[in-house]
């Protein structure tokens, strides 16, 4: 059993280093980068400065050693410093992380609940009517795209029922910002 583990892990963090590297290699060979949107902000800047801006952010470098040098920091959990909100990454990734956890786990408990009430259900009525309807419902939930039954979701608990927010989370009679 630990050999298995062990094995699964060993794949997965293979897959993750690809994919990474895949996802990575994309981005960075879309046309345009950070400078040319400094550039195009601020039309005085010179050749000079824009090879300034480069070599000090590395984009200099072949995408090969951009890349070490981001899963190097990535492995000590340092995703650099956002332009957009003047802070580190993380500073921002972990409230929303914590949110995001939120969201998981209250959705798993609600969930499971389900499946278990309408699994017992369906199992003590076997042949019935009801056992068909929950038999119908749970492929119908498993063939439906996913991306389809998440707007529905969204359509009937935040359009229709006003239960949920559409999208956010937000503090009541707070400024707006995201669950801080």
């Amino acid at each position: 059993m630990l050999r298995f583990i062990l094995s699964r892990l060993l794949q997965s963090a293979i897959v993750l280093l690809v994919m990474s590297f895949l996802i990575y290699g994309l981005i960075g060979l879309m046309p345009g980068d950070p400078i040319d949107i400094m550039v195009n902000s601020n039309p005085g800047y010179t050749a000079q400065d824009v090879a300034r801006l480069r070599a000090q952010y590395g984009l200099d470098q072949p995408l090969t050693t951009r890349y070490w040098h981001w899963l190097q920091a990535a492995a000590t959990l340092d995703f650099g410093y956002s332009r957009t909100y003047s802070q580190p990454v993380l500073t921002i990734m972990v409230p929303a992380l914590i949110q995001t956890g939120k969201l998981v786990g209250l959705s798993f408990l609600v969930f499971t609940a389900l499946a278990l009430t309408l699994g017992i259900a369906a199992a003590m009525t076997k042949g019935s009517i009801m056992d068909r309807t929950i038999n119908l419902l749970a492929f119908a939930g498993i063939s439906v795209p996913v991306f389809f039954l998440a707007l529905m979701l969204i359509y009937l608990f935040a359009v229709r029922l006003g239960w949920l927010p559409a999208s956010g989370m937000f503090t009541i009679g707070g400024d707006g910002s995201a669950g801080r």
